[in-house]
This record gives C-alpha cells, structure tokens and sequence, in this order.
C-alpha cells in the first residue's frame, strides 16, 4: 500500500530538454488524458539510499520511500504525485535547501512541496533514457546519464541542460555514466566501459576525447571487466569497483595511474562500495549469498550473510545499518541480525498478466516470482512452488484461479487449496523442441472460458495437440479433459494467445498465423474443427501475431507484428472457406507491434503494444494513444490488458508494474432498467463538464425536454456534453433519458441540468 503525505503540494510545472549533439530546451504544457489512473510498482530494486536532515530516502525502480527517524509506514511518492516517473535513482539536497530527484527521462526539482520536471529527451533516438546519479556543484549539477555525462545549470532560464558529454578518451562512446566523484579540481566518473577523470574548472574542455585520462583493460591488464559500477574517495586513496573487484587507484605528479587490486577473503560478484566514517563497506554476492565486508585500515571484517539477497547500497540511520538490495527491498541490521523493512508494493515490476475476482481480490503473474495476490493492502505470494515465470492469469464462472506458467503447466486456486495440472494429469504436455527434457516443459500461452469450459494452450505440445480443454465441474478426472490438434485440422505450431467465443476457440501463432476452431456447445461431444487463416488465403496483415480478441458482436480482431487486423463477418463463409481481413489503421505514433488486444462490455477496444497503449472507439473509429509521456501509464511497454467486468476497470501490466484506469461508466450495470445518468444533479461549469451513463453493454441512448421534444440521440459509449443535435446548448431544467439496449429492452430516468 502507497502511503502519500497528506501536507504535500503538488504542482506540476513541465519542461522538455532534448539531448543530442546540440542541446537546447524547449518549454511545453504535458497533456494529461482525462481518464483517471493508478498506478502500482515494486520498491524490491532499491538504487539509491540517501539521509537528508532527519529523514531517510530510499530511491527505488517503483516510487521514491520517504522513512521519518522512528516512524514505522514508510510513505511512496511517485509518477502521479508529482514526480512524472517511478523510476527513480538518486535524491540529492543542495545549498539552497531545494531537493533533486533523478529517474527514467527526468530531472526533478523538490522545492517548497512542489515538484518541476525537467524532462530529459534523447533528440537522436526520439525517446526519454535513464538518468543514473547526481552530484551538486554550486549552482550546478552534474548528472551521470545512460547516455553519458550532462551538465545542468539549476539558475540559467530557470534550469536547463549547459552541455553533454558523450566521449571520454578511448572509451567507448555514450558509455553509460553510474557514478560521479568531485575531487579538488578533477571529475572522476564510472562508466559501462572504464573508469575516466578529467580537469573540469573549464567543462567547454570536457568535450575534446583527449583530455580525458581513462581507466580499462585497454591500458591495464589487471582488469578483465570493464563496467565499473562505483568510484569513491576513502581518506586519501581512490578505489574504484567493479562486478570483479575493488582498484586501488593512485595518481602521481605526472599524472601516471597505478591500478592495484584489493583482494578479499573469498570470491564474490561486487556491486557497491560505501563509506561510513572512516569504514568501508564493500557489497557483493557468492553464489546467490549476499556478503559485507567492513575494510578498515587494509584489513578486512567479514560482517554478515544475507541469505538470497544481494545488497546494492547502504546506510546507517536512526542508530540502525540499512542495506538496499536488487530484489528484495531494504532490510536493517543489527548485531549480524537481517530484518525486513515492509515497504508494500508489488513482488516484482515486471508483470505478465492481471486477473481480479468478484470479491475485487487482485491477481497478478510476476517475473521470478511467478503469482501473487491482494485485497487492497499488501501483497502475498502463494506460498507453493509454480514453477518458472508466470504467463497468463484468469477468473473463471466459479470464481476460481487460473494461473499459467512458464514450464509447469497451469496452477487452479479455488481459495482454499491449488492445484497443479500438467503432463500428469491433464491434457497439457511438454513440448517437442528438446525431447526428453522438453516433454516435462509445461508451457501455457494463452487461456479463455465459455463459463463450463476452460481452454488453455500448450506450447508445441509434444503429442501434436496443443489446445487442451477441461471441464470446471470434472477437473480431476480423466474424463474431464480432452484437447484439439492435428486431426482437428490445427498445427502443432507456436501458439502466442487464445480467446473463446460463441462456441468458436482462436488461437495465434508466432509466425504461421491463426486458426479458428468449431467447439459446439460441448467440445467433449461436439464435432471439433479447424480452419488455417494466413496472410496468403485471408488477407492477414502478417502471419506473425501477437494477440487475438473476439469483440462483444463476435467479430474477430488480430494484432500482428504489422498492425491490427479486423476479421470481416460480412463477406467470410466458413462453410465455404472464405476468410476476408480488413486493415485498420492506427496512428502513426503507435508501434505497428501489438502485444495485446481486449474488449471492454460496451466494445471499445484496448490495443497494447511495445510503445504505449491505445483506445479505439467503435462509434466513430477514432483511436487514442496514451503513453508515459502524455498520461498516467506505468510504462509504454505493454504485456497484458485485462477488463474487469465486475467494476469496469481495465489493468494494464506492464514491464514496470502495471496500471488501473478507472471505469469510463462508473460501476457498471447490466440490467437496462438499473441505468443512471451521472453526474446527477449535472452541473455544467466549462466544456470539460460532461455526462455519462453506467450500462455496461453497448446501447442507444435518446435524451428529452420534459415536454417530450428531442434533444439528441447517441451511443451510450459516449458522454453528453449539454448540446442538442444542433451543436446548441440547452438551457438547465430537467430532462429525460431513454436507454435501449442491444435485445430492444429499454430503461429510462431523468437529468437534473444547471448551467453556471
């Protein structure tokens, strides 16, 4: 759970910087999309831990945690409170009081609890990039980049970009900068590719490769692996460290380097250094066991295990020893005791899929730690083992748990216990490719329900049956499963995705299109079949397919790696194999790869793909593209969208946590004569002041004067904005609504206008 302080103010001033070659800034206004989001990420990958006065700081892929000295519920500001990002990697307070927070494509000024967003803009590739760490220099401040070193002027024009620096000496170029070191008159910087220094009282001069001095295997053999994560001063010595090793660095009169090696008490894959006092602390792990060295005075303490965790930075703070790791939050140590800081939030950032039960319970697959649940506070793992990565999550009728996994088949929780279905009691097999290690490899891409039966894919099934089918009401019975395959007319082929509808199951392929499969009412009796649709005999955009969706009305959509396809009922004949595809255009600014496809109940359609999210609106065609930059997504790259029918939410996963955007109708209903019009009294301040009605299916509405004359008539996917069909506002009073639905039953009520 996110704890917001409630006394922060927080005003949203937007800048654009763009980075290339030549930098110059830009002023703009970030549109926000009226829709309402929510955003929800992991704080497991902890980058930075900062103390600033009396509070602690803790820089998180998720959010930023602010702890108070003694206060047990840490607080999480992020994207929507201010920052424009949850990607965070550093906070640095300067002179002036004013606090700096860097994250993914952004620079974040902290002053007076307001936030200004200085947005880093790569002119070149057209795309934000990674801001690394910060150090203050007077009224400037440098900041190590993805993308190299730049340069900030926090009082020029109000804050803007003075320079970039992308080559170092004979490093690499635009190697990523991870950490900054200010030392008298020289800047010290650790990149991806070496350790480099350089004179900066003139940074114009930072921009010839030549007055860089640099530090890599090029120049000295001791190094065999040049990313170097850390450079810090500790007394009077440098070191530099890497994933293999600490460096003693030393530099003469001549400016001749001597690079020395520090040598621990056993082997381990580094990754931090700190200073405390006059102590060094050196992270790293030994075979998946995190290590802490003290190293005072060339000898060397070793200070404790961490179990699985791998410590990424530390701290002490409120008389405690803090430690971030890469995976696993923060933990405290005292006296070689490790003990959890709860900081909420999700298991992992990267999720695969969400599924949400009638009781709003929140079903999330995860990366690494395959599937966990909440009811609105915290999550919880399932405490068995489901194998590899999660794939795919769904409710079924019963309100049962589906979960599919990447190499253990598909795990059913009915609340109370789980069950494992796989090549040993299912239809669902291990797949070909590696026989006979594969055919215990379980793999589920996709999986839908018609209610009794549930349809779930298993990748290249070694028997040639890759669509297994299983019986909700007999699920540990033989009898209860069956599946589709070769003889059925449909490939063993790499299926991606699946949807059911009205006794027709599609699946997609990587790269052999889609077959569309005749079910019946009972597949366990009804005659299967299958038909091939490609770009060849259909049509098809592209055989290569990401995702499949039927719509509310049955009509199939596809999304390729080219586009989106829509199948045409019009013209199509199964009976005869007539398969038509029309194209359907999206804008420009959306990438032609689509990762996933869903339908809400009135039939808009949800389009995600690698570089945002789009709306398309069956009513007039139009389509809207919501990305990081201009709204409240968690990021552009989309894994999975789902629509919960029972609130109209629709979840969007995604490789950086995923988001809610709340329902376009308010709670839905189903029942025509349950409608209502809201707001209700609808009070019309400004032209962003519209109406909407709460049927969750598609509809016609009709709106009336009170004396029964007609003002406009519309689709219920669409609000009203207090105009008749004339494009002329009405004047308050009362009106009335008539609302039919698709089956002809009508319901109707009344709206209360008043306009100011």
């Amino acid at each position: 759970m996110l704890y917001i302080p409630a006394t922060m103010a927080l005003s949203k001033n937007y800048k654009i910087i763009l980075l290339a070659l030549s930098v110059f800034s830009l002023f703009c206004t970030q549109s926000i999309s009226a829709l309402e989001w929510e955003n929800y990420t992991s704080f497991a990958e902890v980058r930075n831990l900062r103390t600033i006065d009396d509070t602690l700081y803790i820089a998180t892929a998720g959010g930023l945690i602010v702890v108070s000295a003694n206060d047990a519920e840490p607080k999480a500001l992020q994207k929507l409170d201010g920052l424009g990002t949850s990607n965070i990697s550093d906070i640095i307070k300067d002179a002036d009081g004013d606090k700096w927070i860097s994250g993914f494509g952004r620079l974040i000024k902290w002053s007076d609890n307001s936030f200004e967003q200085f947005l880093f803009f790569d002119n070149i590739n057209n795309e934000l990039f990674q801001l690394h760490t910060l150090k203050d220099d007077n009224n400037i401040i440098w900041i190590g980049s993805s993308l190299g070193l730049v340069l900030f002027s926090k009082v020029n024009d109000g804050g803007q970009i003075e320079d970039s620096y992308t080559l170092f000496g004979d490093l690499n170029p635009n190697s990523s900068v991870n950490d900054i070191l200010l030392r008298n008159d020289t800047i010290w910087i650790a990149t991806s590719d070496g350790v480099a220094f350089a004179n900066y009282s003139n940074p114009s001069l930072l921009k010839s490769p030549s007055n860089w001095t640099t530090i890599s295997n090029r120049n000295f053999a001791v190094l065999d692996n040049n990313e170097f994560q850390k450079i810090v001063q500790f007394g009077t010595s440098l070191y530099g460290l890497n994933k293999n090793g600490l460096y003693n660095i030393s530099v003469d009169n001549f400016g001749d380097v001597t690079l020395t090696e520090v040598l621990f008490l056993t082997t381990a894959s580094l990754e931090s250094v700190t200073i405390h006092g006059d102590t060094l602390i050196v992270m790293g792990e030994n075979f998946r066991t995190g290590l802490l060295y003290y190293v005072l005075d060339d000898s060397f303490i070793f200070v404790t295990a961490l179990g699985s965790m791998i410590p990424t930075t530390d701290l002490i703070f409120d008389n405690k020893h803090w430690i971030g790791t890469n995976a696993d939050g923060v933990v405290t140590l005292e006296d070689t005791v490790v003990t959890d800081f709860e900081l909420g939030g999700l298991p992992h950032n990267n999720v695969s899929d969400i599924a949400v039960d009638s009781k709003g319970i929140v079903y999330g697959g995860f990366d690494v730690v395959s599937f966990a649940y909440s009811n609105g506070s915290y999550w919880t793992d399932f405490n068995f083992t489901l194998g590899q990565d999660a794939t795919v999550t769904m409710v079924d009728s019963l309100d049962q748990i589906w979960m599919g996994t990447w190499g253990n088949g598909v795990w059913m929780y009915n609340g109370d216990s789980v069950v494992n279905y796989d090549e040993q009691n299912s239809t669902l097999l291990g797949n070909d490719d590696d026989a006979p290690n594969g055919l215990r490899w379980v793999y589920i891409t996709g999986m839908d329900t018609d209610g009794r039966y549930v349809y779930l894919t298993s990748y290249r099934a070694e028997n040639k049956y890759p669509i297994a089918i299983a019986d909700i009401e007999n699920l540990n019975s033989p009898t209860g499963w069956d599946s589709i395959g070769v003889s059925h007319g449909l490939s063993n082929t790499f299926l991606t995705s699946l949807d059911y509808d009205n006794g027709k199951v599609a699946v997609s392929t990587e790269s052999d299109g889609i077959y569309v499969c005749s079910v019946g009412v009972n597949p366990f009796v009804d005659e299967k079949i299958c038909w091939h649709l490609t770009r060849e005999n259909s049509r098809l955009l592209s055989n290569s397919v990401g995702d499949i969706a039927y719509s509310p009305d049955g009509e199939l959509w596809v999304g390729t790696n080219f586009g989106l396809s829509r199948f045409d009922l019009g013209v199509s004949d199964f009976e005869r194999e007539i398969f038509v595809f029309r194209d359907v255009i999206l804008p420009d600014e959306l990438s032609s790869d689509i990762t996933s496809l869903e339908f809400d109940s009135r039939g808009n359609l949800w389009i995600g793909t690698q570089n945002g999210l789009a709306l398309r609106n069956p009513d007039d065609d139009s389509v809207e593209v919501f990305t990081t930059f201009n709204s409240g997504l968690a990021s552009d790259f989309i894994k999975n969208i789902t629509f919960d029918n029972f609130t109209g939410n629709i979840y969007v996963a995604t490789d950086k946590g995923f988001s809610v955007i709340s329902s376009l109708q308010g709670k839905p209903v189903f029942e025509v004569e349950n409608v209502v019009a809201f707001p209700n009294p609808y009070v019309i301040n400004s032209a962003s002041d519209v109406l909407k009605f709460n049927f969750g299916l598609e509809a016609e509405v009709a709106i009336f004067s009170a004396v029964g004359e007609h003002i406009i008539s519309m689709s219920a996917n669409l609000s009203w904005d207090g105009k008749n069909d004339k494009g002329t506002n009405v004047a308050s009073g009362v009106y009335l609504f008539i609302v039919k639905d698709a089956n002809g039953n009508l319901g109707k009520g009344k709206i209360l206008l008043v306009r100011n």
